[in-house]
């Protein structure tokens, strides 16, 4: 609680009234335990903040992973709220409390008080409504087009990591097949992923998930992209950074299917996301811890505008080191 001293500081910095300081740091409203401190802000004051004086203060809290909404908002690319939630069947007041409670990060809009928006469910059915809208996240349907043109033989090389031959017993008599049969010219990204990532790709994490103690997370997904089930000690950071180290190399750009592209903090050199690369600057992300982030496949450009906003970040590719040298080899023959 060594922070405690300066808290009116920074939140009068952030632009919030001295009365609402005060008020908020009054034993009503706070509670201590352990070594944290848990605002409780009244809702009408809550919902009043300006977006500007939001983004400052969340932007704080996203700081500490216990903040898991600050932390991983909701967020709302390239479009408006109400176009976001259009179709989604949330009454008009819903998405105009949305709206209000918005603030900006980087290029998106995000939004992190769903506990402020189901005080305003009218019933059971509305509140799980209101959850279930809040997971609304961008994420594109691919299919790859199977040019007939082309030798067999260098697609399959592609997706089965480089020539290296990962799945390919499993690739080629599908694409063969789908390049001999007539009026077909296509197939779904799905069924050219291994195992997990087919079996994760377009779901949420289960409560199930959490047994070990935490919620898989982007570290998690990319180290388990290759594996057929996933390997639970890589939610231990440690041991994800070790296994890292030891059986990946970095690589530049143009990158190919498998390659683990890692965001990492320009001054400590931390990574703080990462995601696999599919194809085209597409890629295979989860975007958060939480529940409400699914398994989905966007473009690099959209997952860098999440993560990236900060401007201190880079993006940098670590591929297999079987691959790697596989394609090392291939390129000297």
């Amino acid at each position: 609680m060594d922070f405690l001293p300066s808290l009116p500081e920074f939140l009068a910095k952030s632009g919030l009234s001295q009365s609402f300081i005060t008020e908020l740091l009054s034993p009503k409203h706070m509670v201590k335990e352990a070594a944290f401190v848990h605002l409780l802000p009244p809702l009408a004051e809550l919902e009043n903040i300006a977006p500007e004086t939001r983004a400052l203060i969340y932007t704080e809290l996203a700081k500490y992973p216990e903040n898991e909404y600050q932390t991983d908002p909701v967020l709302i690319i390239g479009t408006t709220v109400e176009e976001w939630y259009k179709g989604s069947k949330l009454r008009p007041e819903i998405i105009g409390k949305i709206k209000k409670l918005s603030y900006q990060r980087g290029e998106t809009t995000a939004f992190s008080d769903i506990a402020v928006l189901l005080n305003y469910a009218q019933s059971d059915s509305e509140a799980r409504s209101i959850f279930k809208a809040c997971t609304r996240t961008r994420n594109l349907m691919v299919r790859v087009i199977l040019d007939k043109n082309v030798n067999p033989e260098a697609i399959l090389k592609y997706w089965s990591f480089g020539g290296v031959g990962i799945r390919r017993k499993d690739l080629e008599p599908l694409i063969q097949s789908i390049m001999e049969l007539d009026g077909v010219d296509d197939i779904g990204i799905s069924h050219l992923l291994p195992a997990l990532a087919r079996k994760l790709l377009y779901t949420y994490p289960g409560l199930d998930m959490a047994k070990h103690g935490v919620m898989p997370d982007c570290h998690w997904t990319s180290l388990n992209f290759f594996n057929f089930e996933p390997h639970e000690y890589l939610l231990d950071a440690r041991l994800a950074t070790s296994q890292v180290l030891e059986q990946f190399s970095p690589v530049e750009a143009p990158y190919q299917f498998g390659d683990i592209l890692f965001f990492l903090d320009n001054t400590t050199g931390d990574a703080f996301h990462s995601c696999v690369h599919l194809a085209d600057n597409i890629v295979f992300t989860k975007n958060g811890r939480n529940i409400l982030s699914p398994w989905v496949i966007m473009r690099l450009d959209d997952v860098k505008k999440i993560y990236l906003y900060k401007g201190n970040g880079r993006v940098q590719g670590f591929r297999r080191k079987d691959i790697a040298a596989a394609k090392e080899t291939q390129s000297s023959q």
